[in-house]
């Protein structure tokens, strides 16, 4: 006698599952069409953009792309200077705080000594407190450590703590010990025990929380206006270039810009698409 166990749906389900999946579908084609219409006003001339916001250009404008590189100067910054700018104010934050995460929930999570597990709470009270009413601490904080339009700007965000400490305290908690002990036998000191047999087990979550990071670092220009005014974004140069649309205006060269602005976001997605998408199988362990 064979039994067969059909997987199959109440009416209910399958009603709430066709919803979900109807909104999620109009929500990113939302988006596919913001970024369609934006490429297709960068395209356009400035009168068309202004006249005709909803139609396809007469003609074609690949200039304005080339003009990117050369009349889009806000504050005197040069667009390749801009672009420097934000990759090195978002890839060295987001990879730095999130890599300190890891290493400091690590030790505080699979090494016993005083004090470890007051981490955990410590970064629980920190994202509780506002930080609305610490910013002309933080401000004076930052000018009298002389990080103002400085580089070195990036240490700021090498806290270790905060939610991402919470997720990777989590992670190595529940990630069983017997790899570190395997790799102890085979002669591996406690970094290459972390860099090698443990890291690469977070790489998931890590990559998903380094996009994250990064996206939120890339688009911010608050922190960059008030920071580091000298040492603008493109985020920054953007929002500067449309602030001095009143005396210079080109809307088909912002358009342009942000295009251009948001190909490395698209590239940094489509490289960690697999990372964030895939499942971590563990085992070969039995506790």
């Amino acid at each position: 006698m064979k039994i067969k166990f059909l997987d199959r749906k109440s009416t209910a389900e399958k009603i709430i599952y066709t919803i979900i999946f109807i909104l999620f579908t109009a929500f990113a084609l939302s988006y596919l069409y913001i970024f369609f219409w934006g490429v297709v006003a960068s395209l356009k001339t400035h009168d068309e953009n202004i006249m005709k916001p909803f139609a396809f250009p007469e003609v074609a404008q690949w200039k304005n792309f080339i003009e990117v590189f050369t009349l889009f100067t806000p504050n005197k910054t040069s667009f390749l200077e801009m672009t420097f700018n934000s990759i090195y104010f978002s890839v060295v934050p987001a990879a730095g705080g999130i890599l300190l995460c890891a290493m400091l929930s690590y030790v505080t999570t699979k090494y016993n000594f005083f004090g470890a597990k007051a981490y955990y709470y410590v970064s629980f009270v920190v994202m509780l407190l506002p930080i609305y009413s610490s910013g002309g601490a933080m401000y004076k904080l930052i000018y009298n450590l002389g990080l103002i339009n400085n580089y070195l700007f990036v240490v700021t965000a090498f806290g270790g703590l905060g939610a991402m400490y919470m997720y990777f305290a989590a992670f190595f908690k529940n990630l069983s010990w017997s790899y570190a002990e395997a790799a102890y036998i085979d002669g591996a000191n406690d970094w290459q025990v972390f860099f090698r047999v443990m890291l690469p087990q977070s790489m998931t979550m890590l990559g998903a929380l380094f996009l994250l990071s990064w996206m939120g670092a890339w688009n911010s220009y608050d922190a960059q206006l008030l920071y580091l005014p000298k040492l603008p974004t493109l985020s920054v140069g953007i929002y500067l270039f449309d602030f001095d649309m009143k005396y210079y205006v080109r809307r088909d060269l912002l358009f342009a810009a942000c295009m251009v602005s948001s190909i490395p976001t698209l590239i940094v997605f489509i490289c960690f698409n697999n990372i964030m998408m895939s499942n971590i199988s563990l085992g070969g362990i039995k506790e």
